[in-house]
């Protein structure tokens, strides 16, 4: 059973989102709806059993977003409002999802599925992927009959292209690897890298820049080279989680 909580201040909308949400499936509760930020506070303060919260952002109080000043969260958010420019503030409170008023179902379903794939069923900890030699330290690089060798910790991101791996490092230097980004990723135990997308592992010192792309999707323009670049929509939740975590 997923236990939501309903922060919105206007009544129909609560209506139609409670209806919605059941509609979509048996297995949702409704446990409390909130039209206040002063209310959501005292709410959260008694730290309350839930599983997700669908939030508007604009209440009769104030923004929604000084909840978080007051009480600490960490279960998934899924925002809902009419304004477009609080994307990038709402990915860094654990949100699920991004939706337009006046909500669609069919996009509130595609957030209720993504709320399920990515938090209620357990995610890959990237954080505790094993080395297999943990002795390994460097990257040996191989530039025609010459060889040398790059910290792991200096590398800004690696990506591939046309089957070819490369890393770039924080000076903005590029150099050909031999090994697949599948094999990079399995071997990263550093927590302050990620895999965004099926092209990019990027260390977090190299984002720069940051818009949002979709209402799930964020681009990123990466140090040093200011390269644009897209968080995939798969991956999107667990960046979210990384970024603030």
């Amino acid at each position: 059973m997923t236990r939501v909580v309903i922060i919105e201040d206007e009544e129909m909308a609560v209506i139609r989102l409670s209806e919605m949400l059941t509609s979509i499936s048996n297995d949702i509760k409704i446990v409390r709806t909130l039209d206040s930020i002063s209310d959501s506070i005292a709410y959260f303060s008694n730290d309350p059993s839930y599983d997700l919260i669908l939030m508007d952002i604009h209440l009769s109080d104030g923004n929604s977003f000084d909840i978080f000043k007051y009480v600490t969260i960490t279960k998934p958010v899924l925002f809902i409002t009419a304004y477009d420019e609080y994307a990038i503030d709402a990915f860094k409170q654990y949100a699920v999802d991004y939706l337009l008023k006046p909500v669609r179902k069919e996009h509130l379903e595609d957030a209720f599925n993504k709320y399920t794939r990515f938090y209620k069923n357990p995610v890959p900890d990237y954080t505790k992927l094993i080395n297999e030699d943990k002795a390994e330290k460097k990257w040996l690089i191989k530039l025609g009959q010459n060889i040398r060798t790059v910290n792991y910790e200096d590398v800004a991101y690696y990506f591939t292209v046309e089957k070819i791996t490369y890393l770039v490092n924080f000076e903005g230097k590029k150099y050909p690897v031999d090994q697949t980004l599948e094999y990079i990723e399995s071997k990263i135990i550093d927590r302050n890298y990620f895999r965004i997308n099926r092209q990019y592992i990027i260390h977090q010192k190299s984002i720069g820049k940051m818009n949002t792309h979709t209402k799930s999707r964020v681009r990123i323009n990466l140090l040093p080279t200011n390269e644009e670049v897209i968080v995939s929509t798969e991956r999107s939740p667990q960046f979210k989680k990384w970024l603030v975590g």
